[in-house]
């Protein structure tokens, strides 16, 4: 008889599955430091020091981020659409109270970046304990930070931003509203007619449960819909994680790879060095699917 392996709670993470939204399968990281323990309004939020990882982020016990791979995460949700456009001035940041996108985004010439998370304390938490991603960030002038449903800002907001990113978490607990089809329709008019929204989506394992799924629904609103994949291997998905990107007229395929140098070279100038995963090559492969994950025409 095999001997049974038991993680003892106070030395390892084990992550929360969720049957039947994610695969029941859970990631289990040895807690090096606990660093922060507590609850919102709406969530659990733990954040903890683990061997190989480094700090990582839990929400409602669903690693959101490690000091590892975060740059992998917030470099292509954010330079691809950014870069997919031909001159973006307005972003608006859904989700994402760590600061990864709006730290990333910042380096490009923006006008305005409008952010907006429903949880301040996941923000004020993430600033003391995680400031190695916003890096001052939320003191950026440009940035308009709001604390409230990130529908309701969308709502107020037609025709008016270029890019938009959705930093979501799981469609469950406060992030499941921002798997509607209802709320797609809002992020649509809230794009300009060459807009561009990018959405975390979830893995690729869950092609048929989730991203397929997701993507139909897309389709009735905008004419180009391109699942992105990236890999995170500190996500419970087996490496391979996927966002969505859609557009109302510019398809983000069709772009030479000549053309996506030149932007990211003058508009991040020197700032392109700050870059560890994101390139030109790299824009044009996160798009390219294998057989089994191609949408359907």
């Amino acid at each position: 008889m095999k001997e049974e392996i038991i993680f003892p709670r106070k030395e390892w993470f084990l992550e929360t599955s969720f049957p039947g939204v994610r695969r029941c399968k859970a990631d289990a990281f040895r807690i090096q430091k606990e660093i922060y323990k507590g609850r919102s309004k709406f969530q659990d939020i733990y954040i903890f020091e683990s061997p190989g990882f480094g700090k990582m982020l839990a929400l409602d016990g669903i690693i959101q981020l490690s000091q590892a791979d975060e740059f992998i995460y917030h470099e292509v949700i954010s330079h691809i659409p950014l870069l997919s456009h031909p001159h973006p001035k307005h972003l608006l940041v859904i989700g994402g109270g760590d600061g990864g996108v709006l730290r990333e985004a910042a380096k490009h010439p923006l006008k305005e970046i409008y952010f907006v998370d429903i949880d301040k304390q996941v923000v004020e938490v993430a600033k003391k304990y995680l400031s190695f991603i916003s890096q001052g960030v939320f003191a950026d002038k440009r940035v308009k930070v709001f604390f409230t449903d990130g529908k309701k800002l969308v709502r107020g907001h037609k025709n008016f931003f270029d890019v938009i990113v959705v930093d979501s978490t799981d469609p469950v607990g406060p992030g499941k509203v921002l798997f509607q089809l209802d709320f797609y329709r809002l992020v649509f008019d809230a794009l300009k007619k060459d807009g561009i929204a990018i959405f975390q989506l979830g893995p690729f394992l869950d092609f048929d449960l989730i991203v397929k799924p997701t993507c139909r629904k897309l389709k009735e609103l905008f004419t180009y819909v391109n699942p992105v994949r990236l890999p995170m291997p500190s996500y419970s998905c087996g490496s391979e994680y996927c966002f969505v990107m859609v557009s109302k007229k510019i398809n983000p395929q069709a772009i030479p790879e000549k053309e996506i140098a030149r932007r990211l070279r003058l508009r991040l100038t020197d700032k392109e060095k700050s870059l560890r995963y994101y390139t030109p090559s790299m824009h044009q492969a996160s798009m390219a699917m294998p057989k089994l994950w191609q949408l359907a025409k």
